[in-house]
């Protein structure tokens, strides 16, 4: 009997402590829970700190701060039939008000994420791309705005009922066809050797242009030099010309400047006091005097 009374006491200790322990809960910072009794919903969440709870209570955390979640490699088709690959991420929260409804219509957090967030991400994504024309469109920052506000839309439209609130839709790693991608490097390249040619074509034209600017030199170099040699034979035959003048008019001048007296002068100025032994007289009958000589 004693050991019967003492196992029933040691039972009734350690359901005690279940239920003391089972008696409260603690919510973490960014959190909140959702208490269920026998599978019902309590409509009710606990906010974050300590609460006194019915130790029947069972209880699913949902974590309330910022989500980001990134799709990868998705493939979203454009008007062209091609379909783009692309990277994007969602961030979004849950409304923790919203929290055992939430749990009631879907589930957790991460059943949120399956059952809303993904198909949704991925219909949008397919109706937007039907208004792309070409599948290299998707580099465009204009396309990119408009991709972006239309997910953004649709899915808070969508999602704001679920108890989901998207702050942002973000689109990274654009990965256009193997086709197209082709194409962009066939033409990137022939756009390169083109800027190539156009650079060899301006060295070519501005050697030319060189060319014919030294061949322009030379030829005024040569004009200037021929120009310079006429004025110099111009300048030499002036020279002579007016030296031939000077010398005619010297010699005029002088022949005018010879007369009988002027020679008669010159002719007394160069006797020395003698007489001539010979005079041949003024007539033509050619009578030849002698005179005797004067010396002593």
């Amino acid at each position: 009997m004693d050991k019967m009374k003492y196992a029933g006491f040691a039972g009734a200790a350690l359901i005690l402590l279940i239920l003391i322990f089972n008696s409260y809960t603690t919510v973490e910072a960014g959190h909140n829970k959702v208490a269920t009794m026998f599978g019902k919903v309590q409509p009710e969440p606990y906010d974050e700190g300590f609460h006194i709870v019915n130790p029947l209570l069972d209880f699913v955390d949902f974590d309330l701060r910022q989500q980001t979640h990134t799709w990868q490699k998705v493939h979203v088709p454009s008007q062209d039939k091609l379909k783009t690959s692309m990277d994007i991420s969602v961030t979004f929260r849950l409304d923790g008000v919203r929290t055992p409804t939430i749990l009631q219509e879907t589930g957790t957090l991460q059943d949120v994420v399956i059952k809303h967030v993904t198909p949704k991400v991925r219909s949008l994504l397919r109706e937007a791309g039907k208004s792309v024309e070409q599948s290299q469109d998707f580099y465009l920052d204009s396309v990119q705005d408009e991709l972006q506000r239309y997910m953004e839309d649709g899915l808070r439209a969508y999602l704001e009922a679920k108890g989901v609130i998207v702050t942002a839709v973000l689109f990274r790693d654009i990965t256009l066809p193997d086709v197209v991608t082709n194409a962009v490097i066939q033409t990137k390249e022939r756009q390169e050797q083109l800027e190539r040619e156009k650079a060899q074509l301006k060295i070519v034209e501005q050697q030319a242009q060189q060319q014919v600017k030294q061949a322009e030199a030379r030829e005024m170099a040569a004009v200037s030099d021929a120009n310079a040699k006429k004025i110099q034979a111009d300048a030499e035959a002036y020279r002579i010309s007016k030296e031939s003048e000077a010398q005619a008019m010297a010699n005029e001048l002088l022949a005018k400047s010879v007369t009988p007296a002027l020679i008669r002068y010159n002719a007394i100025q160069k006797w020395n006091g003698k007489y001539p032994q010979t005079l041949l007289g003024g007539n033509n009958d050619g009578l030849i005097l002698s005179l005797p000589g004067t010396g002593r």
